[in-house]
């Protein structure tokens, strides 16, 4: 009689467990906004802000309850390839197709201009900069990781590395650099040095947001601890989404010229 009572109990106890799982995978969709232009790059702040990058060089800032706040245009015409906003007065914008580094200036005064060939780069396949001021490239023929001072244009330090060609985007956080590509998530430290690599499917995009590193790959979001390079914990994404990211109360889709809010 006590066995058949704790089956019982364990059956219960199953579909309680089962029950909230399933629950806590549920999303809300907040709102939905749509854009007169698919970005071409993208990101968010601590804050929530969302930054968009456009093929003409134009940059749009949004807060977190998707309200237009401020438009940037620039004089090179040229696509953005990545956003860097962990200083958001001084959005770091990094060009592939002209090889340039812009630093914007709380939107407002003339933006300064970096060409990588200052640095002695001839191709830079990625940018982004470092919490000290300085300037992370990757450098391709040979792959090469360097960084650089943008004030005395010096190289402060140049690292071979083999992280194939699909690099997508690099983020410095802390005294890491996290480099992501089409499968894997590579994390180095301050000194070039390699900590991590991470095998992923399809990894369309990853970001550090308060000491989390967000990775989105497949149909998953990973929190990962990216001193350490282990995960968390996964959850499913929101059916049918874009290019993902971490905002205020969830996270937002970007698909086409479409941003969609989301909230767990």
């Amino acid at each position: 009689m006590e066995i058949k009572h704790y089956l019982k109990f364990l059956k219960v106890s199953v579909f309680i467990v089962i029950a909230v799982t399933t629950q806590a995978q549920e999303w809300q969709l907040l709102q939905t906004i749509q854009l007169n232009t698919a970005p071409v790059a993208l990101t968010t702040d601590f804050q929530g802000n969302l930054y968009l990058g456009f093929a003409d060089g134009g940059l749009s800032k949004y807060n977190p309850d998707g309200k237009l706040l401020e438009n940037f245009s620039l004089s090179n015409n040229s696509a953005i390839t990545l956003i860097d906003v962990q200083n958001n007065l001084k959005p770091f914008l990094f060009y592939f197709d002209n090889q340039q580094i812009t630093i914007l200036d709380r939107f407002s005064s003339i933006p300064k201009d970096y060409l990588l060939s200052d640095f002695n780069t001839e191709i830079g396949m990625m940018a982004c900069p470092s919490p000290d001021s300085d300037f992370w490239i990757i450098e391709n023929n040979p792959q090469r990781l360097k960084k650089v001072n943008p004030l005395r244009k010096t190289t402060v330090l140049e690292v071979q590395v083999s992280i194939g060609n699909s690099v997508s985007k690099m983020q410095a956080y802390q005294n890491i650099l996290a480099i992501g590509s089409s499968n894997r998530l590579y994390i180095f430290d301050q000194f070039g040095g390699l900590l991590h690599s991470l095998k992923f499917d399809e990894l369309s995009n990853f970001q550090i947001i308060n000491g989390i590193l967000y990775a989105y790959a497949g149909s998953e979001i990973y929190e990962i601890n990216p001193f350490k390079g282990k995960i968390y914990s996964t959850m499913k994404k929101p059916a049918n989404t874009g290019i993902m990211l971490k905002s205020k109360d969830g996270f937002l889709s970007i698909q086409n010229k479409q941003i969609t809010y989301y909230k767990q």
